[in-house]
């Protein structure tokens, strides 16, 4: 310890301590709490030599009095440099009086610590500085958990970063899955075991017009009957449900929720898949399909009708022929027989001039014997009747080749009331049995049309017409003119139909026939051959009494 005597004034205020403090008591007191101070105490001169050190000073750094009193840490030796803690601190010192901080410093066994210093300058009662005051505490242990603790700090916020973006990522994957659930046209609940609803998707808030904090709590089946769905009881999955607002389709499916953690069934996701578009569709599919069975039908039905008429066309063809050399040969016959006739009666007139009578007489008795007067009447007769029935065949052949019309299948101007003539002479062994037949055609013009098809048309109507009548009736077929249009019309007595046939009549496949007895194509084919000739077609009728069938066609110019 150093002699109180030999220990420099301390002037903190500008005040002389010795002369302050007096009472040697006193003084004798400061010493000792200095010496007892927990805290390392160095006074230095104003050059920075150590000139006092207390005893925690040497508990600290390890060093002993005679190894610090005398030195100067501050001044730079020869060949060495000023550290850098005590550079800074000293300059400071020296240029404002005092200097407080932390600095890392070593032991004299060279480990190093950290201390807190404070130094302030000592002035005499001039106001001079003297010495310098450096208290000193040692903060290493402080520093270890300041250490520790932004260490804890650091991995702290390293964690609270990571589950930051943890977190952040489970948002975003949230969102991403909210949005994708959002994306699906379906409708998507997450309902509990009493049925209300959880969670559902944006699909269910734009179908029921509701608000987000509107639905969720609501019963799924009584939110969904109330906007506008008839759901039955029970709701069996894939039950199909109609969106009466909307008219829209739905299928509604319903699959158990099981909660992972407790292994137990929570709830239920239902679904609602829009079947609009396939519904729509099918039902489109459906009416082509039936569209082409029946285009089908009609084609094969036509190309029939067509086979038929091509086989009419060539049968009239082939007996055209022979009917040809016969009636131009019995022509000949004729001819032939009328000078034999003449000759016969020559030969006559010459045997009443011989002279021999019993001759003549022989000869007269053998012309009655073979009864030759007979034969050349008869002859003449039989040559008139197969001529007749030539001509017959000639008209019969005619009308199979008008009806049939190969040859004309193309668009050309025709008379309707000729179609309608050679069509009831084809059809005449189907209408004499049953009716009798009454024409009244008008005076028409040409129109411009496919014949072959119009003969078709009439075939129909006519042996329509025949069929409704059980035992004997009549059937009436007229042509008319009126107001830019053709008209023709097929009445028939016979059974008539009801209001509901009358509505289907023209639907392909629709027959009121026996099974195997009628296909239900006839008057279809007939409705289209007359929609594509830009007419119409009309029927009316009353079960009991008969219907009549009316065709308007348009005239229209042949250029």
């Amino acid at each position: 310890m150093i002699p109180i005597n030999d220990r420099p004034h301390l002037v903190g205020t500008g005040i002389d301590l010795v002369e302050r403090y007096e009472n040697e008591g006193l003084l004798r007191n400061l010493s000792r709490a200095v010496e007892q101070s927990a805290s390392s105490i160095v006074i230095t001169d104003t050059e920075g030599t150590i000139e006092y050190v207390n005893p925690s000073f040497q508990r600290m750094t390890g060093y002993e009095l005679e190894e610090v009193i005398g030195k100067n840490p501050f001044k730079q030796e020869a060949g060495t440099q000023l550290p850098e803690i005590f550079r800074g601190s000293w300059e400071t010192v020296t240029a404002v009086g005092e200097w407080r901080g932390e600095q890392l410093n070593r032991r004299k066994s060279g480990a190093s610590f950290w201390e807190a210093v404070s130094i302030s300058s000592i002035k005499n009662a001039d106001n001079v500085i003297t010495h310098y005051l450096a208290v000193k505490e040692d903060i290493t242990a402080r520093k270890q958990t300041e250490r520790e603790l932004l260490k804890s700090k650091s991995e702290l916020l390293m964690q609270h970063e990571h589950l930051k973006d943890m977190f952040q990522q489970v948002e975003g994957i949230k969102k991403e899955w909210e949005n994708t659930m959002d994306c699906i046209g379906d409708v998507v609940i997450l309902a509990d075991t009493e049925n209300r609803i959880k969670r559902c998707n944006k699909a269910l808030y734009e179908l029921t017009g509701r608000m987000n904090h509107e639905i969720p709590g609501r019963e799924w089946q009584e939110l969904l009957s109330a906007h506008g769905f008839s759901i039955p009881a029970p709701c069996a999955p894939g039950t199909e449900l109609c969106h009466t607002p909307s008219g829209r389709w739905f299928v509604l499916n319903s699959y158990p929720f099981a909660d992972s953690s407790r292994n137990e069934i929570s709830g239920a996701v239902i679904t609602l898949h829009d079947t609009t578009v396939v519904k729509r569709f099918t039902g489109e599919l459906e009416k082509a399909y039936s569209d082409l069975k029946a285009t089908q039908a009609k084609v094969v039905q036509q190309e029939k009708m067509a086979s038929i008429g091509q086989l009419a066309a060539g049968v009239a063809h082939e007996i055209n022929n022979p009917m040809g050399f016969i009636s131009s040969n019995l022509g000949t016959l004729a001819k032939y027989m009328e000078r034999l006739n003449d000759f016969i009666r020559a030969q006559s007139e010459a045997l009443e001039t011989l002279p021999d009578k019993d001759a003549a007489e022989a000869l007269r008795n053998k012309r009655k014997t073979i009864k030759l007067d007979y034969i050349l009447e008869d002859a003449s007769e039989l040559i008139k009747e197969s001529l007749d029935g030539a001509e017959r065949v000639r008209t019969i052949v005619k009308n199979l080749k008008s009806f049939s019309r190969v040859d004309e299948a193309d668009c050309k101007d025709a008379d309707i009331n000729e179609c309608i003539v050679s069509t009831i002479n084809i059809v005449w062994n189907e209408l004499k049995y049953k009716a009798s037949l009454i024409k009244e055609l008008g005076d028409i013009p040409l129109i411009r049309c496919y014949p072959q098809q119009l003969n078709q048309v009439f075939m129909n109507l006519l042996v329509n017409a025949s069929h409704a009548i059980e035992n004997q009736g009549e059937i009436t077929v007229r042509t008319w003119h009126d107001n830019g249009s053709i008209y023709a019309s097929v009445s028939d007595t016979g059974c008539g139909m009801s209001p509901a046939v009358i509505n289907r009549i023209f639907e392909p496949f629709f027959t009121t026939k026996e099974v195997g007895k009628g296909t239900g194509l006839g008057l279809s084919i007939t409705y289209d051959i007359v929609k594509n000739h830009k007419g119409e077609i009309t029927v009316e009728s009353e079960p009991g009494k008969g219907s009549t069938f009316t065709v308007c066609l348009p005239v229209l110019d042949s250029k």
